[in-house]
């Protein structure tokens, strides 16, 4: 016969049913004595909360008993949600183990794992059930992965965009995203997880990247390098022996038609001199041009580009071309 009085915790008995083991509870209550001086000594200030208390027994007990007919009827997921439901109004390992139980029995795993290893951090050292949910969670361990999950400088911490309820969590293996907010940014590593691996994870704000700072170039100094001076004397100075090689041929050529008047002879002198000109009007504008480098030449600059190689068999650059002048036949 039940003794009356205020109810206390869950108290463990066991009980078996058809579809495995289950932790049920019962109210052990204070004896008559205890409850009377409660009574007698109760006041308005101290009224609300016991009756509070009294309801919140009543809620995870209710709760605990819709869990076992839940379990009976083999509709394991309503038994372990109703099983939650008892240890959030009323924490109490009891129900730890029967919503483990549950959930295992309805194919979580992963739910299971997370509350069996919650019941033995929470279970005392004598708890009938230890060992077997010890032996429990090492089967699962076999099939799951386990991340064990650090913030520092992070708030809002997510595994998979669910809050975390402990730093070691177990999980399905595969890829797994745990992110964060640092300094109104996101901060998000993807881990891959082996069955049984156990993988560890701080996340921290990422790291401001310091702008690296350029080196400034050097500005180029002011003028042109001398070699363009060089080069250009070079050229004018072979427009120049054209010139005169082409007007002894023209000299030449109007000898030939004074000794022998003929229009063949004409065509060729007018078109000997011709190119005379040409060559004398491209030597004076290379000598022009020439002059005009130099005043914006760098005569005193230093640090300036090698000079170009020089062959040794010509006084010219290399790659300097161009066309030989024309043999004068007398």
């Amino acid at each position: 016969m039940r003794p009356k009085g205020v109810a206390t915790p869950y108290v463990e008995l066991r009980r078996r049913s058809p579809h495995g083991t289950l932790r049920t509870s019962v109210r052990t209550l204070l004896s008559p004595v205890v409850a009377g001086i409660a009574i007698a000594s109760a006041s308005v200030v101290v009224g609300a909360p016991a009756m509070a208390a009294s309801a919140t027994e009543k809620q995870a007990a209710k709760a605990f008993h819709d869990g076992e007919k839940a379990f009976a009827a083999g509709d394991y997921r309503k038994a372990a949600e109703s099983f939650e439901a008892a240890y959030k109004a009323k924490p109490h390992h009891a129900p730890l183990w029967n919503a483990a139980r549950s959930w295992e029995k309805a194919g979580e795993p992963v739910r299971a794992a997370n509350l069996l290893e919650k019941y033995l951090q929470e279970a005392p050292a004598g708890a009938r059930d230890r060992d077997q949910a010890t032996a429990a969670l090492a089967g699962l361990e076999k099939r799951l992965g386990r991340l064990e999950v650090r913030a520092s400088g992070v708030s809002n911490l997510r595994v998979d965009d669910a809050e975390p309820t402990a730093i070691k969590l177990y999980v399905t293996p595969g890829d797994h995203v745990v992110s964060g907010s640092a300094d109104g940014k996101t901060v998000r590593k993807v881990l891959n997880v082996e069955p049984g691996q156990v993988v560890s994870v701080t996340l921290t704000p990422p790291k401001e990247e310091t702008p690296k700072e350029e080196t400034p170039k050097p500005k180029p100094k002011g003028g042109l390098s001398p070699w363009f001076v060089v080069g250009g004397a070079a050229a004018t100075a072979a427009a120049g022996g054209l010139t005169v090689a082409s007007g002894f041929d023209t000299v030449a050529k109007k000898e030939a038609f004074l000794g022998d008047a003929t229009q063949p002879n004409l065509d060729s002198a007018f078109s000997a001199q011709t190119r005379t000109n040409v060559l004398l009007g491209v030597t004076v504008g290379l000598a022009v041009i020439t002059s005009v480098v130099a005043i914006f030449v760098d005569w005193k600059g230093k640090d300036k580009e090698a000079p170009p190689e020089l062959d040794a068999r010509s006084p010219f650059p290399r790659g300097f071309l161009w066309p030989a002048p024309p043999l004068v036949r007398r």
